[in-house]
């Protein structure tokens, strides 16, 4: 016979085999509907998930009985490979079954991609003759695979496996778990059926099940080092004058990548064999302060089994996760669950004033709850929370919600009255309020209640933020959040100008109108910018309540430096080039470092030993409260983002006194230094500041520059450092390179009111300065300026209820003089009271004029 007809005499003789093709409609219905409760979930409720799974039962069984009765599985009738059909259509039958019974939390990406390559692989078997050498040598590998896949997977529910042929008699639904065994057995089947005693595919075969075990031989291994390493760290011996808690060592200490990750998440998220079987639900793993989806990984699994776990509590790895990736988010305190949620679209409005240098920037989310429970009950409510992170010296100066599909307003008033209705409303009575609260860091965070099952609720956020100049451009930023997921979410962007830009540029994302507007469409996007060409400010003022706020440009004002000591903040972020060339330019003054939690000063004997130690902390928190003469001290600093932040370092304790062995708070010691109104000269070497320093640095804290080493040269040299301008009538927002001033009187406003919440929030920040930290009584004074700009600040909060009664019982008030909700529709252009009754005169002397012929005419009659 010719070779070349082999290929497709065995096509043909599959494709006309009417069980077999029975067999691959039947599974691609099987699969049709297995994705259907999860292409459409809020269509199907839970109750109704469950026939789902019926449907892909009963056609498993359904085919089960037509190779049964039709007697392809006896011994010579060809009935391999449909048999293997009947084995996947069981598969999917068991992973829909899991939904609602669940043994295996939801498979990690690439434990999900591995069983579809190995079922795809299974199907393809039937035509191996038809495949090239190359293909077959692939294919056997992935066998070998799969039988370690299927084969862990016996052991993972080997108990199961037991009660499931105890209780095969209810309609087999059991019998789900004998799946794996039924897939190992006959890949063995499979595996001598086919070029079995061929030497290549054998060794693809044994390459297979070897490259597995290897791979989960590497990564135990791995992990176990990393435990031992956690453990290391957290018991770590106190060196200095700085007690730091086991979780703060660890975050020092480790490497963060992927396998260090799902250590602190083991148990939390991941599977384990401490938690296997142990829950308040059906099977897995019980509740959790970390706010992520539950998943099963089998590496993590089988590492945890032979490597153990880290030994920190659960309070504690959520606080290293805090610190080290970014996963603020996740451990945000909830009072109900956002299991469910997702958000389904963004709308970004955003207007821009390119000779001010600000922008006023709403964003509308919409969240919906995927759930459909089928019963709308407040027990199956969800809270969605956001957490948005904002430019340096920007607002918040808005919020609404919708309720019974109409905007509401929020009201600002003091964030603990704020914080107590959200509580009480949320926590107790169930109804519904939304709620915006400033964080550390350049963050807010948005909460917003009910999220019924089925339903989306709607809110709206304002900013108000100033421009980054860089290098002679203006920079329009992406206002990003984290929350719910974005998976599939729409968003729409439309971008407006007060003046036409110069060199506009642009992310591909947008498309530009006549009037420069610029709009987008499509999927959400986190990172996008404009930018185009500075030219400059113009002199604009607003005027309001008998002040006038006005914007110039900022430069700075550099003074005299008397500088002795210079303090090396350095840590991982540092290079040694850069360390050495640091000290080349500190020759004549006293340099220290701060490693091993006390401050050593550097010596020719010990310059690179110091740096080495100190080198090895991912971060560092330096103790500013230890410089001996502030007035004449420079720290240099250079930062990762991903740190603690100040509010994170309660239990850190620091020894004041070497002769007294009892520690206080380091954050105590640090609000006691701060209340000194100490200004330390700080110089960053660059990038971003960590959580700790943006902190102190939006306390005033520092006299603050940053640059490379040559401008740290210059002012070496020049014996110069700049100054702070900022004062009780002027801030200085650096990033937008201008200040803006107040001053008494009353004036035709020409610039928009965002003017005057801009210096109000950032006068709020320089006039709190170390109370930010140090809890000191709320200004009076401060609470009305906020009220008055009507900005979300660290002592005020937006707040929107269901109903006025609401209001009043919590005494939340509206201030009748105040700015009110900021709005894209706003001019800003507010009239003051003399002003008003120059338009009262202005209307009445109108009336007059248009009236006054008749009444004339009438006088004549009479």
């Amino acid at each position: 016979m010719n070779r070349q007809t082999i290929p497709l005499k065995i096509i043909r003789k599959h494709f006309s085999d009417p069980i077999y093709c029975a067999g691959l409609i039947l599974l691609a219905v099987t699969l049709i509907v297995f994705i259907i409760p999860d292409l459409m979930p809020v269509l199907i409720p839970v109750e109704e998930g469950f026939i789902w799974f019926c449907m892909n039962h009963a056609i498993t069984v359904l085919y089960f009985c037509i190779l049964l009765f039709s007697r392809r599985l006896r011994k010579g009738r060809e009935g391999l490979h449909p048999f293997f059909l009947f084995l996947l259509m069981f598969l999917v039958s068991a992973y829909s079954l899991n939904r609602y019974f669940t043994i295996f939390e939801v498979s990690t990406t690439w434990f999900a991609i591995t069983i579809v390559l190995c079922t795809v692989n299974y199907a393809a078997f039937a035509f191996l003759r038809v495949m090239p050498v190359p293909v077959r040598v692939t294919m056997f590998f992935l066998l070998g695979l799969s039988f370690c896949c299927f084969l862990y997977m016996i052991i993972y529910i080997g108990p199961y496996a037991i009660l499931g042929i105890i209780a095969s008699f209810f309609f087999g639904i059991s019998l789900h778990a004998l799946v794996p065994l039924l897939f190992c057995l006959y890949t063995i089947r499979l595996f001598l059926r086919s070029y079995a005693k061929k030497r290549t595919y054998k060794l693809a075969f044994l390459s297979g099940i070897g490259t597995t075990l290897l791979i989960v031989m590497v990564y135990s291994l791995i992990w176990r080092v990393k435990v031992l390493e956690m453990d290391k760290a957290r018991y770590r011996p106190v060196t200095g004058d700085t007690y730091l808690p086991g979780w703060l060592n660890v975050a020092q200490h480790i490497t963060p990548d992927f396998i260090t990750e799902r250590i602190l998440k083991a148990d939390m998220v991941y599977t384990t064999p401490d938690t296997w079987g142990a829950s308040d639900s059906f099977f897995g793993i019980g509740p959790s302060r970390w706010n992520e989806g539950k998943k099963h990984d089998p590496l993590v699994m089988i590492a945890a089994a032979l490597g153990g776990n880290s030994s920190m509590y659960e309070e504690d790895r959520i606080k290293v996760l805090k610190a080290t990736y970014d996963s603020r988010y996740q451990a945000e305190e909830r009072l109900w669950s956002g299991d469910d949620l997702q958000t389904t679209h963004v709308q970004t409005a955003a207007r821009i004033w390119p000779r001010l240098r600000m922008a006023y920037t709403e964003k509308t989310v919409s969240v919906r709850n995927m759930r459909n429970a089928g019963r709308g009950r407040w027990r199956d409510s969800e809270e969605a929370i956001y957490i948005f992170h904002l430019p340096e010296g920007a607002v918040v100066s808005s919020l609404s919600l919708w309720i019974n599909n109409k905007e509401e307003k929020g009201i600002l008033t003091t964030k603990a009255k704020a914080d107590s209705a959200y509580k009480t409303i949320v926590g107790v009575e169930q109804r519904d309020p939304s709620v915006v609260h400033w964080q550390e860091g350049n963050t807010v965070t948005v909460r917003v209640f009910p999220v019924l099952d089925n339903e989306e609720r709607q809110f709206k956020i304002g900013i108000t933020a100033p421009l980054s100049l860089e290098h002679g451009k203006l920079m329009y930023r992406n206002i990003y959040f984290d929350g719910p997921s974005i998976a599939g979410t729409g968003e729409h962007v439309d971008i407006s100008f007060e003046t036409p830009p110069s060199d506009l540029n642009q992310s591909g994302i947008f498309s530009k109108g006549n009037d420069d507007r610029l709009t987008a469409g499509g999927p959400y996007l986190a990172d996008w910018e404009v930018s185009f060409k500075d030219e400059g400010l113009v002199h604009k003022l607003f005027s309001h309540n008998n002040q006038t706020f006005t914007v110039s440009p900022y430069r700075k004002e550099l003074a005299a430096a008397d500088i002795a000591d210079v303090y090396l903040d350095v840590n991982n972020a540092w290079s040694k080039q850069e360390y050495r060339s640091v000290l080349a330019l500190l020759n004549n003054k006293r340099v220290w470092v701060y490693v091993n939690d006390k401050m050593e000063q550097v010596t020719p004997a010990n310059t690179d030993g110091l740096f080495e130690q100190a080198a090895e902390d991912r971060f560092s928190l330096f103790p500013f409260f230890q410089i001996s003469q502030p007035a004449t001290a420079l720290v240099i600093t250079k930062s990762v983002t991903n740190s603690p932040a100040i509010n994170d370092l309660e239990e850190v304790s620091f020894m004041q006194d070497q002769e007294n062995i009892e520690r206080t708070s380091f954050i105590q010691v640090l609000k006691k230094w701060l209340g000194g109104n100490q200004h330390v000269m700080l110089y960053n070497l660059g990038g971003e500041l960590s959580p700790y320093l943006r902190t102190l640095k939006e306390c005033r804290t520092f006299r603050y520059d940053q640059g490379d080493i040559a401008g740290l040269q210059t002012l070496l040299d020049d014996h110069r450092f700049p100054s702070s301008i900022e004062n009780d009538n002027r801030v200085v927002i650096e990033t937008a390179g201008m200040t803006i001033t107040r001053t008494p009187g009353t004036e035709v406003s020409t610039a928009p009111d965002h003017l005057k919440r801009l210096f109000a929030y950032n006068h709020i920040m320089h006039a709190m300065g170390p109370r930010l930290l140090t809890g000191g009584q709320e200004s009076d004074t401060l609470v009305a300026e906020a009220a008055e700009a009507y900005v979300v600040t660290p002592l005020s909060s937006l707040v929107v209820l269901e109903t006025q009664a609401d209001y009043d019982r919590f005494n939340i008030e509206d201030s009748n003089n105040s700015l009110k909700n900021a709005g894209l529709k706003n001019k800003g252009a507010v009239p003051e009271p003399h002003e008003w009754l120059l338009i009262v005169l202005g209307l009445l002397l109108i009336a007059y004029l248009k009236y006054r012929p008749a009444l004339f005419k009438r006088t004549d009659n009479i």
